[in-house]
């Protein structure tokens, strides 16, 4: 499986539109390696979310690994970026699952 997604277009919020995924973050020896991008975001987004994806503008896509957010897919937006990193309001939801997630990615020709 390749990290580069196609389909790779989804919507984050009527608000915020749509955004492209660019990569998904792997665990073998690569430049998104899942590992060195989990250190480079630490204390930056809450401590609920791991970063398995970006786009192109190096906004994160995230996996909730706690309750309440468990398995939901949320869009960090680094342009909204607080001091406090457990301020949610710049997290957009965009899935209850990956798979939901997967399924919700299109074509621009779509």
């Amino acid at each position: 499986m390749s990290n580069y997604p196609e389909p790779n277009l989804f919507n984050i919020s009527d608000e915020q539109g749509t955004s492209v995924l660019n990569v998904f973050n792997g665990i073998y020896d690569m430049y998104d390696n899942l590992e060195k991008v989990i250190d480079i975001y630490d204390y930056r987004f809450p401590n609920r979310f791991i970063p398995i994806g970006d786009d192109p503008a190096s906004n994160v896509i995230c996996l909730g690994t706690k309750e309440p957010y468990y398995e939901n897919i949320y869009f960090w937006d680094h342009e909204q970026e607080s001091e406090n990193p457990d301020d949610m309001s710049n997290m957009y939801f965009l899935s209850s699952n990956i798979n939901e997630f997967l399924d919700s990615l299109y074509d621009e020709n779509e």
